[in-house]
């Protein structure tokens, strides 16, 4: 069913709250780098994409203080030898994760699996910002909001779970702020390969292609089957491909923040055979299956087998007030590197002390400028089609 390798397996700013509006003209450019002196803590950031969000994260800012966390760290200690960083123990699986650190970080950046949400629910007991790049579920986001509820955060809590670590939810806020806050629908296709690496995460993702999720269409909350209603989409790269529907961060949150009534994110396969054979298990009811503990064997030989590298795309087409405007990433390095590029944006947003305390989402902090300079750098191909100047 694959084309190459295993079927890829993806990994007070609201308008109804007073403070400042997410699509109003930003202030100065953020600045990164710890306002304290103290280090970043990237937890996960040995991995796949943890690596390559810390090492871009030391090209940017030589002086930044780096911990690499996680419950091995002596498969950090090369990285962080190289990196100028330091390699720390911090399990995710344990109910108070960062308590065995010797130093209070400045903030921590989440780029590994924390499914029962004890690394989120210590920083906000702490009072340290933080940024999840991987909580993306509808019931995942709905449990830290009544975890905040609870903690009464004092510092940032930054659900950055949308595509490619909160560049999805990124792009789509700088359409609609193109079309000067007013968008009617927003279409995201997300081009992905069965080729691509992908890491031991992966299979949170494809969990969720078997059972509903609940986007906005039209205003109004619909439940919707993901890997369904598949169709013609124009993606990154310039072809047409089908492409599904897919559950994802923005679609729950953007037509919230932004005021966007319709949101939907579709995926497509380098390999249009490839989707063809996802959707078919989910019509079979397999990828349901797959989900059993007992199918383990099964389910990593068919869904979350890596590739050795793909190109992979996003595509954020909003539509208002009579004008369409896109956005086209195109990644020769591959899903992992494009969703580092985000884990580095949600790192520097926590960093620099800009966000409110309490959970927020990408869009409602989106620069467009510096995210589209991070792009560039990050040397990702990036085209807009609509937009009165090249942002």
């Amino acid at each position: 069913m694959a084309d190459r390798g295993g079927l890829l397996v993806v990994s007070g700013y609201g308008r109804g709250r007073p403070g400042r509006d997410p699509l109003a003209s930003p202030d100065a450019l953020p600045e990164g780098g710890a306002v304290d002196g103290g280090a970043l803590l990237v937890v996960g950031g040995y991995g796949l994409v943890g690596a390559q969000a810390v090492r871009l994260l030391r090209r940017r800012d030589p002086g930044l203080r780096l911990l690499i966390g996680g419950r091995n760290p002596g498969r950090a200690k090369g990285l962080a030898a190289s990196l100028g960083a330091r390699a720390v123990t911090v399990d995710a699986g344990r109910p108070r994760p960062l308590a065995a650190l010797s130093e209070r970080p400045a903030a921590v950046l989440a780029a590994v699996s924390d499914g029962q949400g004890h690394l989120v629910a210590d920083a906000m007991r702490l009072g340290i910002p933080v940024a999840d790049i991987h909580r993306a579920g509808d019931t995942d986001v709905l449990d830290v909001c009544v975890a905040a509820a609870r903690e009464q955060p004092t510092a940032a809590v930054l659900l950055s779970g949308s595509w490619f670590a909160g560049l999805a939810a990124l792009m789509t806020a700088a359409a609609v702020r193109e079309l000067g806050g007013s968008a009617d629908r927003v279409d995201i296709v997300v081009l992905a390969s069965s080729d691509d690496r992908v890491g031991p995460d992966s299979w949170g993702f494809g969990e969720r292609l078997a059972r509903p999720y609940y986007p906005m269409r039209e205003g109004r909350r619909t439940a919707a089957q993901p890997m369904t209603d598949p169709r013609p989409m124009r993606c990154a790269d310039g072809a047409v491909r089908p492409a599904a529907l897919v559950g994802t961060l923005e679609q729950t949150t953007v037509p919230v923040t932004l005021g966007v009534p319709t949101v939907q994110t579709r995926m497509a396969l380098q390999s249009p055979a490839a989707l063809r054979a996802l959707v078919g298990l989910k019509r079979s009811g397999t990828l349901r299956a797959l989900a059993r503990p007992s199918l383990r064997t099964v389910r990593s030989a068919l869904l979350e087998r890596p590739g050795t590298g793909d190109f992979a795309g996003l595509t954020v087409t909003a539509q208002g007030l009579g004008r369409t405007v896109s956005v086209d990433l195109l990644d020769p390095r591959g899903q992992a590197h494009l969703s580092a590029v985000g884990a580095v944006r949600a790192a520097e947003q926590i960093l620099g002390a800009r966000l409110p305390a309490g959970v927020s989402y990408p869009e409602q902090s989106a620069h467009p400028k510096a995210d589209f300079d991070l792009l560039r750098e990050a040397l990702v191909q990036v085209r807009t089609t609509g937009f009165t100047q090249e942002p």
